[in-house]
């Protein structure tokens, strides 16, 4: 079992991003800040403080605090919940997610909890990008960082898929319309029937249970853009935890190849075909084998084999689980993001793949 991490300061304390402007700290985020970097306010280097605003998350509202010159030193990461999140996410699930994390060094370690966000550490790198995700080095060191993640043992929590409960969820929570009428339009026009969602849903989960996939801790939203690089020290970090949970391991492998399409210009024709998965997941299979202290030269074709199938199989539901959460986010969010198109993409994917994923055969 892994142990928690230090609790988190209790700040109560509501940010209104609308007051963040970079390099101009509001009263709140001073407050904040005051709260967890202290020192930074000791003396004149308090009027040094620098911000800067991170793009590229659609889900919240993120910004790094740094005394000006020690970027590279001492960053404060702080994140302020996008609008209605928090009917997808159990944000107290979240923050112990960090903590248990941290303290088997698989994350930042979270320094503070405020009404509408968290602070914590910075990872620091490069983001991946639709290249980086298929360096032979790179890629390597995802599948390292995933078995260790799934090693993971949350004290306390029962061994069990939070999968389903999850995505029905997000069923329940998704629209049947929109109050504009163009919008509305094009919801019933590309977006099938709740109840053909809900059979879509209750048969694949009879097919991907039958799969036995194991059981464990995952991320769960291994997007290109919560893949930090390091190049110095030749690692990869894993950031924002909000989806991790117990999971099949089969799910973890699949989204995370379904994301080589991106976000902001999904293109599916970029899903690794099947010589790249298997190079892919021989290395991880084997990686697997060293860290049960097991010899890797015994993994076998048909190993791998067994793990392509599976993995391309809980790419259908990875397809479906962000489209209905892409559903759930266009009625609730004010970010500026195309939900209703991204769901709409992820769900027609889901449906594209549907046959040829199912068809695929388990070897015997």
């Amino acid at each position: 079992m892994t142990a928690m991490a230090k609790m988190p300061v209790k700040l109560d304390i509501t940010i209104d991003p609308m007051k963040i402007q970079e390099n101009n700290c509001c009263e709140e985020v001073l407050s904040v800040l005051k709260s967890v970097r202290p020192s930074w306010f000791d003396n004149e280097e308090a009027k040094s403080l620098k911000s800067k605003v991170f793009t590229g998350g659609i889900s919240n509202q993120l910004y790094g605090y740094y005394q000006d010159g020690h970027f590279k030193d001492d960053v404060v990461l702080m994140r302020i919940y996008g609008s209605g999140t928090e009917l997808m996410i159990d944000r107290d699930l979240e923050k112990q997610n960090i903590q248990i994390l941290s303290a088997a060094g698989k994350s930042q370690p979270l320094y503070a909890a405020f009404d509408n966000g968290l602070v914590y550490g910075f990872a620091q790198g490069v983001t991946l990008d639709e290249n980086t995700v298929r360096d032979e080095r790179i890629r390597k060191l995802i599948a390292e960082e995933m078995i260790e993640v799934h090693a993971v043992r949350p004290e306390g929590r029962e061994v069990k898929t939070g999968l389903w409960e999850k995505i029905y969820k997000f069923l329940e929570l998704s629209p049947e319309g929109f109050n504009d009428p163009e919008r509305n339009k094009q919801y019933l026009a590309k977006i099938k029937p709740k109840d053909v969602l809900r059979k879509e849903l209750d048969e694949l989960r009879v097919h991907l249970e039958a799969l036995n996939s194991p059981v464990v801790f995952c991320h769960n939203d291994l997007l290109l853009k919560n893949i930090i690089y390091n190049e110095e020290k030749g690692c990869v970090y894993f950031i924002d935890h909000e989806y991790a949970m117990y999971n099949y391991e089969h799910f973890e492998l699949g989204n995370h190849f379904c994301e080589y399409a991106g976000v902001d210009d999904l293109d599916f024709a970029r899903y690794p075909d099947k010589e790249y998965q298997m190079e892919w997941l021989r290395y991880y299979l084997q990686q697997c084998a060293k860290h049960r202290k097991e010899n890797p030269d015994t993994v076998s074709e048909r190993d791998v084999e067994i793990c392509y199938v599976k993995a391309n199989k809980f790419a259908l539901v990875a397809h479906m689980f962000w489209g209905l959460w892409g559903l759930v986010q266009a009625k609730h969010s004010a970010i500026d993001f195309g939900f209703l198109e991204y769901a709409q993409q992820k769900l027609d994917e889901y449906f594209a793949r549907k046959e040829e994923f199912l068809a695929l055969k388990l070897p015997s």
